[in-house]
């Protein structure tokens, strides 16, 4: 656990548990924010049982409200991994924040105890995730607020998750259950395709609408467009091939399509906060 500000914590991990444990905790006023990456967590906040578990290889997100104090346990298993950012904001933290500013909506949500708000991240905070679970190395005060802007930025987008908080973006379109199949079937499919020539259009038929409405569905769907689904998914199968399996960077880059070694490391390093030098040399 790291006090970024007074009212302000950071906690990170990307740990497997070796045993069955169960830790507790007790929890001040203020709101708590979970981002998980990958894995599973299973915890309680008070009376509120609350499991967190990606799938698809997206990640997830929790916000939770602590109107009273109350207690915290987290539950694990042996062999159980979890790769996650947790936030602690203190009420006295939220206040000089908002200022006279504070939207209602926010301000109801806080009133209610443990009352929670799940939803799915996009790529970018994601990535902003992954750089404070794998920060680089600078000098303390420089990595201090490193890390403090990026858990300013989690926690905007928590904030703007909450409904009726940010009125003024889109809302995203209700597919029909046809819709949602379709949308599903083409994800699936992309999450395992290494063919470099796929085109919207191509896609488009395949999903039996036009690419339009193909790309305004994926994207309510699953917030991010085909192609930069298609672009996260290959990043992904190369992290796990440097991590796992060893291969080398010029490897890597072929499986996440890259032609460029360089142009590969660039897009690895921006995306999960280390070069992918530095993912084979943890092997």
């Amino acid at each position: 656990m790291r006090q970024l500000r007074p009212g302000l914590h950071l906690h990170a991990d990307d740990a497997r548990d070796m045993h069955d444990l169960t830790a507790q905790g007790e929890m001040s006023e203020g709101l708590r924010i979970v981002v998980l990456l990958e894995g599973a967590v299973d915890v309680s906040y008070g009376a509120r049982n609350m499991r967190l578990a990606t799938r698809d290889g997206g990640a997830c997100a929790a916000l939770i409200s602590v109107a009273e104090p109350d207690v915290f346990v987290r539950r694990a298993r042996g062999g159980g991994y979890a790769r996650r950012v947790s936030l602690g904001l203190g009420a006295p933290w939220l206040d000089q924040a908002a200022g006279e500013g504070a939207s209602s909506a926010i301000a109801d949500f806080m009133r209610e105890h443990l009352s929670v708000h799940q939803w799915r991240v996009s790529p970018r905070i994601a990535a902003v995730a992954e750089q404070i679970v794998r920060p680089p190395q600078f000098e303390p005060l420089m990595q201090h607020l490193y890390l403090e802007s990026r858990a300013l930025e989690i926690v905007s987008d928590a904030l703007a998750a909450v409904p009726g908080a940010a009125p003024g973006m889109a809302v995203p379109a209700q597919l029909r259950p046809q819709e949602h199949r379709r949308m599903r079937e083409l994800r699936d499919y992309l999450a395992h395709c290494e063919d470099d020539d796929i085109s919207l259009d191509s896609l488009a038929r395949q999903a039996c609408t036009n690419a339009n409405t193909l790309q305004k569905q994926f994207r309510a769907l699953y917030g991010m467009t085909v192609f930069e689904f298609v672009r996260e998914s290959r990043l992904q199968r190369a992290r796990q091939a440097l991590e796992s399996d060893g291969v080398t960077v010029g490897q890597a880059a072929i499986c996440a399509g890259y032609s460029s070694a360089a142009n590969f490391s660039t897009a690895y390093r921006r995306r999960f906060g280390i070069s992918p030098k530095l993912a084979r040399s943890r092997v």
